[in-house]
């Protein structure tokens, strides 16, 4: 789940609205019914890895959702394994605010 100081930032400061899933599960449930924009995804879910949920949602005709994969997996593989999958940008902890912020406004062409 985001960190209360980024979804904070994000929400307010940003107005976008955000859904938060503790599961992979749950996550795809949300993204299937809400079908967001942009999709923040680690990939280590206590359930289905965020790479599995990544590929899910590139497959998944219905869906328009970008993935940004925010994770502590920060080895090349894990990049070259995340953008195969169809992530659209990959992004490792820690991390920046700022930067985060950036690359959200950039995905969504902001």
């Amino acid at each position: 789940m985001l960190g209360g100081l980024i979804k904070e930032t994000l929400e307010f400061l940003n107005k976008y609205e955000i859904h938060e899933a503790g599961t992979g599960k749950e996550a795809l449930e949300k993204i299937k019914e809400l079908n967001p924009d942009l999709v923040i995804l680690d990939i280590m879910l206590p359930d289905i890895d965020g790479y599995t949920i990544c590929e899910q949602i590139k497959e998944d005709p219905s869906l328009n959702s970008l993935v940004l994969i925010l994770t502590a997996r920060s080895s090349d593989l894990d990049k070259r394994v995340g953008y195969s999958m169809g992530a659209d940008d990959y992004m490792t902890k820690p991390f920046g605010l700022a930067d985060l912020i950036t690359r959200v406004e950039n995905l969504l062409g902001e």
